[in-house]
């Protein structure tokens, strides 16, 4: 059966995919037809992540996809470079403790819109990191992948509620999948009295 598959930055296409294929299956088949590694790629249909298929428990169509249907591909940026992060973690427990917070915190995958829709990235970022960490992220992305207010004044927001970028993705109730829009201006409170 013919799908779709979406990826940030790229054209949309047309894969045949067999309707007893895993998760995995079809992460491989991308892996030889667009060179993307099968390790950095995470599939979402209808806004669920597609969990690989572990026990060999049925293919793709215990997922609800049929002919026709889209599924969007999510990409680990800097794959090559992360690899061998995740490899050497050899710190004394004693110098761990101050970094378990973000370091250990499972990533999600986030799209972030510009206001107007003219830009469009999918990003992963650790549920406990800071969401100034994504301002970060998107300031080395300047321009080419994602077109940002040349001032930096601009703020984020998920799920119509203004991000606070001294807390965390998790404080926020983000998850995978979310989409996270950068608004144009600045935020001021109001003084408490």
């Amino acid at each position: 059966m013919d799908v779709s598959f979406v990826c940030s930055g790229e054209e949309p296409f047309e894969m045949e995919v067999g309707f007893f294929d895993t998760v995995q299956d079809i992460k491989e088949k991308l892996q030889s037809r667009r060179g993307w590694p099968a390790a950095a790629i995470s599939l979402l249909h209808n806004g669920d992540v597609l969990a690989d298929d572990v026990d060999g428990g049925g293919g793709i169509e215990r997922h609800g996809i049929v002919e026709g249907s889209v599924i969007h591909v999510a990409l680990v940026p800097d794959w090559p470079r992360l690899q061998p992060q995740r490899v050497k973690r050899s710190r004394p427990a004693s110098k761990r403790r101050g970094e378990e917070g973000a370091a250990r915190a499972p990533l999600l995958r986030v799209t972030v819109v510009s206001r107007c829709g003219a830009g469009r990235v999918e990003v992963a970022v650790a549920a406990r990191a800071a969401v100034s960490a994504l301002r970060a992220e998107l300031e080395r992305a300047r321009g080419a992948r994602f077109p940002l207010p040349g001032d930096g004044a601009y703020f984020f927001i998920h799920r119509q509620s203004v991000m606070d970028e001294a807390r965390s993705f998790e404080w926020h109730g983000v998850a995978t999948g979310d989409e996270v829009v950068v608004f144009d201006g600045s935020v001021t409170r109001a003084p408490a009295h």
